[in-house]
Order: C-alpha cells, then sequence, then structure tokens
C-alpha cells in the first residue's frame, strides 16, 4: 500500500479515535455531574459568635431609665434583657453588644445606638432539623430611650435537613434545638414566617453550594454580573463556594416574578451588606424541593460595589 494512502488512512483512524473519546469524556462528566449527592448538613450547622464583655468596675449602677455605653459595655444579660423587654427577657439567651462599633461612641454616657437580642432555638413545625428563634433589633433615640423595636424570625440549622424519612421527632422536638449553645445563635440566617420556606430555602442554597464545591459541571445555570451589566469581579463559582447560610443578611423575592408555586421556588438574598469592594451582592435562586426531589435550576447573582 502506497504511503500516502497509509498515512490517509491512519489520519482518518486517529481523528476517529480522538473524537470517540471526547464523546466518551464528555458523557462520563455529564453522567457525573448529573448524580446527586446529599450535602454534609454538619458544613451549614450554625457557629459560635464570640464576644468578650468587660467586667464592670467598682460603683458602676445601670443608668436610671436610660440606656447608655456604659450599659452596653457592663450591664448583665439578665437585667439588661429585662429592662429592654420586661416579661419577654425569660426567652433571651444571648445578646450582640455590637462591640465592632464601639469605637464610635466618644463616653460611657453617650445613648447606645443599636443592640440585638436572641431568643432561645425552638423547634418549628415540620422542617426537620431546622431550630427557629426570634431577634429582637432595638435602637435608640438622643435621650438614651428606646426608639424602636423590629423583632424578625431566624432560622439555623442544627440536624440533618436533607433526610426524607426515619425522622427522631423525639429528638428534634427536645435536644436538637434545646441544647444549641446560645452564642450560635446569631449565627442563624434570616427568612420569611413560614418555616416550610425557610427549609426550602436552606435546602436548595446549601445544594448549590456543595455542588460549587466539586469537580464537573454544575448541573444548574450560574451567570454573575454587575449593575452595568458587566463581568463580575469575584470568581462565581469560588464565590458560591465559600458561601455559608449565616452570611445571609436579607432574603426577599425579588427578581422571582412568579416562579414560586407549588413545584417551584424562587428566593433571592443579599451578602456582604456592609461589606467594601464587589458587595453587596444579590444571589437569586431557582429551583424545587416538591415532594422531596430537590433541585437546583439556576443561580444569579448581582454584583454591587462599596467604597465607603
Amino acid at each position: 500500500m502506497p504511503g500516502s494512502i497509509r498515512k490517509s488512512l491512519l489520519l482518518v483512524w486517529l481523528a476517529g479515535f480522538l473524537i470517540s473519546c471526547s464523546d466518551n469524556s464528555e458523557d462520563q462528566l455529564n453522567r457525573q455531574s448529573s448524580i446527586y449527592v446529599d450535602p454534609d448538613w454538619k458544613k451549614f450547622r450554625s457557629i459560635p459568635f464570640d464576644q468578650d464583655v468587660p467586667d464592670a468596675p467598682a460603683g458602676y449602677a445601670p443608668g436610671d431609665g436610660k440606656f447608655l455605653f456604659s450599659d452596653l459595655k457592663y450591664e448583665s444579660d439578665e437585667s439588661l434583657s429585662r429592662r429592654l423587654l420586661g416579661a419577654l427577657a425569660s426567652r433571651i439567651v444571648f445578646i450582640d453588644r455590637q462591640q465592632d462599633r464601639w469605637d464610635y461612641y466618644q463616653d460611657d454616657d453617650e445613648p447606645i445606638h443599636q443592640i440585638e437580642l436572641f431568643s432561645k432555638p425552638e423547634s418549628w413545625g415540620s422542617a426537620y432539623g431546622l431550630c427557629r428563634i426570634e431577634k429582637y433589633e432595638i435602637s435608640f433615640s438622643d435621650d438614651g430611650k428606646i426608639s424602636s423595636v423590629v423583632v424578625s424570625p431566624r432560622y439555623g440549622v442544627e440536624g440533618p435537613i436533607f433526610q426524607k424519612e426515619g425522622y427522631d421527632w423525639d429528638l428534634f422536638r427536645g435536644s436538637m434545638c434545646e441544647s444549641v449553645l446560645p452564642s450560635h445563635t446569631p449565627s442563624y440566617f434570616p427568612a420569611s414566617e413560614s418555616v416550610l420556606e425557610a427549609q426550602d430555602l436552606s435546602i436548595l442554597l446549601s445544594i448549590a453550594i456543595d455542588q460549587a464545591t466539586r469537580d464537573g459541571r454544575l448541573s444548574y445555570d450560574l451567570s454573575c454580573e454587575t449593575y452595568q451589566g458587566k463581568a463580575c469581579v469575584d470568581d462565581s463559582r469560588r464565590y458560591l463556594a465559600s458561601l455559608r447560610l449565616h452570611d445571609i443578611n436579607s432574603v426577599n423575592k425579588l427578581n422571582c416574578s412568579r416562579e414560586n408555586s407549588a413545584e417551584a421556588d424562587c428566593f433571592t438574598v443579599t451578602v456582604g451588606e456592609h461589606e467594601l469592594g464587589p458587595y453587596p451582592k444579590y444571589i437569586t435562586i431557582k429551583g424545587t424541593t416538591y415532594m422531596n426531589e430537590w433541585k437546583v435550576y439556576s443561580v444569579s447573582m448581582v454584583e454591587g460595589f462599596t467604597i465607603s
């Protein structure tokens, strides 16, 4: 057989072999990415909030009818929560004294700016593995008196939220939520009054985050752009992989139109509200948890930019 013919046949065979390998690799990748693996729920569990409250100096006494910076620093949790909330103080297990903002105070007699109190975790409905608390955000006027109180629900993962059967309801309604350390409550994420919506959000976002950490192609569409329609500064997949539920600042239905139904869910979460640089980010996640068949359809991000 002439050399030119042999060479042509070899090239044809080689091209066919490479195409076959490419197809097989792509099929293998698609099969790999389509296999659902339950995330490790412990990766999304609530985390402790560190706070070092100084000892009260000799002669300190709480303000008389007022709430001052000295009270923010030195007053005991029991006394401060009772003065702030009255009978509701029995529900409070942790006070965030906003230590990261203490430098903004000029002296001990300055009125408190803001304070946050958290109630003890409780099981709520049938959202297995999810505990609920109430967060009290209290602001003060220039005379040291309470000017506003905002109460909102918060939720935290404290058990296997991806479990579909064999629930231990006695554990859930007992020690699962009751044994949560008080210092974990500030890491609970916001959602609506509906614990089932909170459950859907935690499951869908955790699945999206977990898959972003794995090798291979994502099973959902992922996009990110700035307000100006330009490419995002951060790598969207890497950023999503680093996200956790306690990073959520707020949740709403923006960019959701009519997607929410019995068979479809949509949430827009805000993260990085008080960060400088390519923040805040508005992340819209669409998917379904219908009949315990969990699937993320898409995750789209809109990236802001804060310089001061």
